[in-house]
This record gives C-alpha cells, structure tokens and sequence, in this order.
C-alpha cells in the first residue's frame, strides 16, 4: 500500500472536478456530499465536499481519508480549501490551503492571489531544492479548486499551480461523461518532468448536484471515486 501515498498525493488535485457541471446553477447556498474512495474494488479512503458560492464570491473544503480494511497499515488525512471572487463570472482565487499527513510525513502548502499573479508561495516543510520555475511572474494561474471549477463553467482550459507543480487542465466533452487532460506539466522544485497522471473522468447524473462516479488513470491504476 506504501504505493498509496504518491498516488493520492498527486490524485487529491484530481477530485475537485466532482460537480462542476452544476455549478453555474447555483446561488448563495451550501451542497455537500461524500465519497467512497476505492482501487481494484476495495475502499481506502472516503472524502467530503462543501460548496458554497453566491453572486460575487465562492469558498469550498475537501476532506480526505483513509478508511476501510487497509486504513491501520496505511493511515493518510487531507485537507483542502480554496476562496476567492466572481468577477463577469470569472473565479479569481484569493487563497488556497492544503494539508497532507501520512504516518511518515507532513506537507501543508499555502497560496496567496494577487492582480492574476502568485503573491506568496509557503510550503512546510521548506523545500531544500531552488525553484525551476519563476512561479511569482507566471500570470492567469489558478488554485486546483479553482481551476477545476471553472472549467466547465467556462468551457475553457485552465493554467494551473498547487504549489509544487504547474499544469495546464483540458476539458474533452463526451456523450455521457467529461474526459480531463493534463497538459504542459512541469514541476517547480524538481528537473524532472514525470506525470503518471493520465487523465480523469467524471460521470454525471441528469439534474443532480454531484456525479455518480469518478474514474481515475494513474500510472496504469485505475481509482474509483464513487458517491454514497
């Protein structure tokens, strides 16, 4: 299970894409929702979801772990957040907050928005290597959770940093789900540029809030996200 680890530290950026194809719908209120977390059949984890968005401005949480028969030899717990303003129906992030802990390691991340640039990039621990990527003069990027949501509303690809990687997020539209493509991957600490993520799918129900399942191909796995 150690696999695990890696895989749901790269795949937590995934699962915000789970009901942005409602979200232009929405008013000044409050959705939630959880999911099972599975792989080859057997759950791992569950996740929970809040939304709240009124005219001018948006806020939403993940939470995120470990659960099931596999949960006492391999223990993960996420946190994730993201606010900001609706500008002529464009989200423009103000800040972003994630949390990771494992029974070896820790990582919060924290981003600061500012007129379409990075203000301020913290990571805890610091990281020892010099960033690749001049990320406080990259423009127009978003939050994950930001960026994921306002794909679909738009109808638009969306340039993308969750602190230590940047990406760009392609929407392909299906007949009965949206298939989401990472393109221009690059990371900001590291030389190399390896992805194992392959692509994402998100499948809806007619009039509802949230879909019924979630398909994720990383690394030639396939995680199952699925709402209870």
């Amino acid at each position: 299970m150690k696999k695990h680890q890696l895989i749901f530290m790269k795949l937590i950026f995934s699962i915000f894409l789970i009901c942005i194809c409602f979200l232009t719908s929405l008013q000044a209120k409050e959705y939630s929702a959880e999911f099972l977390v599975k792989t080859k059949g057997i759950k791992i984890g569950i996740l929970s979801w809040n939304i709240e968005m009124s005219d001018n401005a948006y806020s939403t949480s993940i939470e995120l772990k470990s659960e099931g028969i596999f949960s006492g030899l391999f223990k993960f717990k996420g946190s994730y957040d993201a606010a900001g303003k609706i500008i002529n129906k464009e989200m423009l992030p103000v800040e972003y907050n994630q949390s990771w802990a494992t029974k070896n390691k820790e990582r919060d991340v924290r981003l600061v928005f500012k007129n379409f640039k990075i203000n301020n990039l913290t990571i805890n621990p610091a990281e020892t290597e010099r960033p690749r990527i001049d990320y406080k003069n990259l423009e127009n990027y978003k939050d994950p959770l930001t960026s994921f949501i306002s794909i679909l509303i738009n109808n638009t690809s969306s340039l993308t940093i969750d602190g230590r990687r940047i990406y760009l997020l392609y929407v392909n539209k299906d007949k009965n789900h949206n298939k989401i493509l990472i393109k221009e991957y690059s990371n900001i600490w590291a030389d190399h540029k390896r992805n194992d993520l392959e692509y994402l799918e998100i499948y809806q129900n007619e009039k509802k809030l949230f879909p019924k399942k979630i398909i994720i191909k990383f690394d030639g796995s396939v995680f199952s996200l699925i709402k209870v």
